[in-house]
């Protein structure tokens, strides 16, 4: 209708629509991209660049670069304007046809700009990865870490879910003999949970000994909020400290920040869940002022928003048949809407623990223990005399757990292993082996003096 108009005003004198005068530049060239060689189906690394100058080779911005012509690939964008340098990029992704692959940028009032590349046949597709292993049920299988020191033996397991190098983690302390000195969290990663490895370029242990106490009790959590795994530690000196590091490969970790303290023996065995942003929980047990040669212990939870800062202790019920809990565990199982605590038991004055025990609960408070144990002092030779703190993951679909359970047996020093071990989640639940029986284990070889 306007050009009309406007044929009419001008007598039949020919018109078109106004638009913006033509830039007019001398000349564009190729500058960064062109030539390379790839396999077939891939990304060129460099980006196709091409210059735009003006008369006097200044480079002019804001011309319209077009992308077209493409032959055995595809271009993304497909046009764009030079930047301030006179710059336009592309990227540019190879067909799957062996040869050349070609395009050309257009730019106004100039010659195209051609750019030849290079298609190389496909890598062939990776092998499918194999197919987890299948697992029986209540069989105990042993599980094998290259520690520092060289023993492999190992005590305190906790178990996460993290998306670097490896899909599942096992953070865990050596402890040789019960030697104390060398119980340092150690990193370990696997595919399916049953052969434990490091990392390339990891450090092994990742937390060094301290000036003074032990190092003991690590505990991991993956925070998708700032993309890190969280590992939680306790250092036992003249108080107890829970110390936090995190790391975004599980290779490169942060310096430790202090987040919970209190006197010795009142914080062991943090265990931390993060449910949801802002909400964090963390559970231990307060070992009273004797530690597991007193004649009680009780459960503790702290609440924080952040997972750095946390709150006052409240004191929880979870002792029964004359048993306290020792070391413990939690999860949140959100296919079930419940928290899931696995912990050892331990007897008054006693620090030889005689079996695993799972509760669950719906507020993280108010636990409901399943008496019959889950895992026992003997029931294998290398729990011959202690059944410790161990972890798990629940797999929703086929209603099990996989146990990575540690202990110990006694002959002249103590040795420690951690074994896997699948249980059907039905048949921790039935109570009918434990309702009404007094709970009775075999006594022990010997004494723990200290503890793991």
């Amino acid at each position: 209708m306007r050009c009309s108009l406007i044929l009419v005003a001008c007598a039949f004198v020919a018109c078109t629509p106004p638009t913006e005068q033509p830039v007019l530049h001398s000349r564009a060239f190729a500058s960064a991209g062109d030539r390379q060689a790839g396999n077939a189906g891939q990304q060129l690394p460099i980006p196709l660049e091409v210059t735009v100058v003006d008369k006097d080779g200044v480079p002019v911005p804001g011309a319209f670069v077009f992308w077209d012509g493409v032959h055995n690939g595809r271009v993304q964008p497909l046009s764009t304007r030079t930047d301030a340098q006179g710059h336009a990029q592309a990227l540019f992704t190879l067909g799957e046809t062996e040869g050349i692959a070609s395009l050309y940028a257009a730019v106004v009032n100039v010659d195209s700009v051609p750019f030849r590349l290079e298609v190389r046949p496909g890598e062939p597709p990776p092998p499918p990865p194999p197919p987890p292993p299948s697992l029986p049920y209540d069989v105990f299988l042993s599980q094998a870490f290259t520690t520092f020191e060289g023993s492999g033996e190992t005590v305190h397991p906790d178990w996460a879910v993290a998306p670097f190098f490896f899909p599942q983690h096992l953070a865990i302390t050596p402890y040789p003999n019960g030697n104390a000195n060398y119980e340092l969290p150690s990193l370990f990663g696997s595919q399916f949970g049953t052969e434990w490895r490091l990392a390339p370029n990891a450090p092994n242990p990742v937390i060094p000994a301290p000036p003074s106490g032990h190092m003991s009790d690590p505990d991991i959590v993956w925070n998708p909020e700032s993309g890190e795994m969280w590992m939680y530690y306790r250092q036992a000196a003249d108080r107890n400290i829970v110390w936090l590091v995190r790391s975004g490969d599980g290779i490169h970790w942060s310096s430790p920040v202090l987040t919970v303290s209190a006197p010795n023996h009142e914080i062991i065995s943090p265990s931390v869940v993060r449910r949801g942003p802002g909400d964090w929980w963390m559970w231990s047990v307060n070992g009273d002022r004797d530690g597991c040669s007193a004649g009680t212990a009780w459960l503790e939870v702290r609440r924080s928003s952040n997972g750095v800062n946390w709150g006052a202790p409240t004191v929880l019920e979870l002792a029964h048949d004359g048993l306290y809990p020792w070391h413990v565990e939690v999860q949140w199982i959100s296919s079930r809407s419940e928290f899931w605590a696995l912990y050892n038991a331990k007897e008054p004055g006693s620090c030889t623990t005689p079996a695993l025990f799972l509760a669950t609960s719906g507020n993280g408070t108010s636990w409901s223990p399943i008496r019959r144990p889950i895992v026992t002092r003997g029931a294998i030779p290398a729990f011959a005399d202690i059944v410790y703190r161990s972890t798990f993951s629940y797999d929703p679909v086929a209603d099990d757990l996989r146990l990575w359970v540690s202990g110990a047996r006694f002959d002249r020093k103590w040795i420690w292993s951690t074994f896997l071990i699948r249980k059907h989640r039905p048949s921790l639940l039935d109570k009918t082996a434990a309702d009404g029986r007094p709970l009775a284990f075999p006594p022990p070889a010997a004494e723990l003096v200290d503890w793991p």
